[in-house]
């Protein structure tokens, strides 16, 4: 599998899932354009990627909750580049509110900004472009799209929203010859909750606890998550687009989302 002479965009490139995935597109020679708020890290990944392969790769500091940073980011690989053919969508925040705290609204605003409203812009800007290279989409949900658990509003709800708006955009953008896919990964050790203020000692409990009792009894690596937005991506998956592909060791068939989770 190549994706040489196609152009990728990864938010959220900086860490997580989203470096997995600028490493593996890397692997398979695509030209990158990398997106992340945190300057220091893309820079890592993007220098990483580099060494990698032969291929270009742009660093895009962006705020993507702001719709100004979401059309440069579009506008600056068109620049650069001239095209558009795989957009991957990975920036996410996590808030953990229930219905009853005082805070909920300013964090549902904050997380939807960045986890739905930015997916929703990236889109719109990278649709005409995509439409022209008959190009693809691949959204970032969660397993607690699925599922319910207790204090965990503002970003279930948001993970919820990516499905089902990856299906409308999905429809709209068929007879366009553009694919729009999601994955909704399960238990994947990244920095998200360390960044909403979780503690190292909370967020390394809550891990260790999916790796014991989730069926496979393993917790999902990123580079899984990134494997399947790269076949996602490819000619393989040609004939799928509106459907949700959910990696998460077992965790919706276990009964464990009855509690806090940090996904």
């Amino acid at each position: 599998m190549s994706f040489i002479n196609k152009v990728v965009i990864i938010t959220g490139a900086g860490s997580g899932i989203g470096k997995a995935s600028a490493i593996k597109f890397a692997k398979l020679s695509a030209t990158l354009s990398l997106i992340d708020i945190n300057e220091d890290n893309l820079n890592k990944v993007t220098e990483e990627c580099r060494n990698l392969s032969e291929a270009k790769v742009l660093e895009v500091v962006a705020d993507i909750s702001k719709d100004v940073d979401v059309k440069r980011s579009v506008e600056n690989t068109i620049e650069e580049f001239g095209r558009i053919d795989v957009l991957v969508n990975c920036a996410g925040i996590f808030g953990d509110k229930g219905i009853l705290d005082s805070d909920l609204l300013s964090v549902i605003d904050k997380v939807m900004s960045v986890n739905l409203r930015a997916t929703i812009a990236m889109i719109h800007y990278a649709a005409p472009a995509l439409i022209e290279s008959k190009g693809c989409v691949i959204n970032t949900a969660s397993v607690m799209a699925k599922l319910v658990c207790k204090g965990a509003i503002p970003y279930n709800l948001s993970k919820a929203a990516v499905v089902y708006f990856t299906k409308h955009v999905a429809m709209d953008l068929a007879d366009k010859g553009v694919r729009v896919n999601s994955i909704s990964p399960g238990p994947v050790e990244t920095n998200i909750a360390l960044h909403a203020g979780i503690s190292q000692e909370v967020n390394d409990a809550v891990f260790a606890s999916y790796a014991k009792f989730v069926p496979l009894q393993h917790n999902i690596e990123a580079t899984e998550v990134a494997e399947m937005a790269v076949y996602l991506a490819s000619d393989k998956a040609r004939s799928i687009t509106g459907s949700d592909f959910v990696i998460d060791s077992g965790l919706a068939l276990s009964g464990l989302a009855s509690g806090n989770m940090l996904l």
